[in-house]
């Protein structure tokens, strides 16, 4: 981006920066499927403690200001890796939260598992769809030339 003649370069967030915040460690991980367009960072707090932070990839997902193209099957990026112990206790605390509800976050020890739950899972909506220009929705009309 510019603006005016100077060049703003857009900062990314990283634990590794903010000493409040740290990413939990586990020797037991799994892989997790996200259907939300950016990802989602899943947080746990407790007081006095510093956060606990594992951010989900997501489709459109940012890594260091650049698009990244995770792995992907039917419209969910796979984050692996993720600390077990950690998503289930996020899971149990957040149980009625959109994502949980709707399954567009979803685990599995296997990578090759997630991947086919996604495909399973493709007709899945989470409601940041892109707009069909040919079809705008109720409502909206698509631009004329002379407009």
């Amino acid at each position: 981006m510019v603006a005016g003649n100077q060049a703003v370069q857009r900062k990314s967030f990283n634990p590794r920066h903010q000493p409040h915040v740290e990413r939990p460690t586990s020797s037991t991980t799994i892989a997790v499927g996200c259907k939300l367009p950016n990802g989602m960072h899943l947080d746990i707090r407790k007081l006095g403690e510093p956060t606990k932070r594992v951010t989900l990839k997501g489709i459109n997902s940012l890594s260091q200001g650049l698009i990244i193209r995770p792995a992907v099957r039917g419209g969910f990026a796979i984050t692996e890796g993720v600390p077990k112990e950690f998503f289930e206790r996020w899971m149990e605390l957040n149980a009625n939260h959109p994502a949980v509800k709707n399954e567009l976050i979803f685990a599995h020890e296997q990578a090759a598992s997630v991947r086919a739950m996604g495909e399973e899972r493709d007709q899945l909506q989470h409601g940041f769809e892109p707009v069909d220009p040919n079809k705008p929705g109720t409502g909206i009309e698509t631009r004329k030339d002379n407009d």
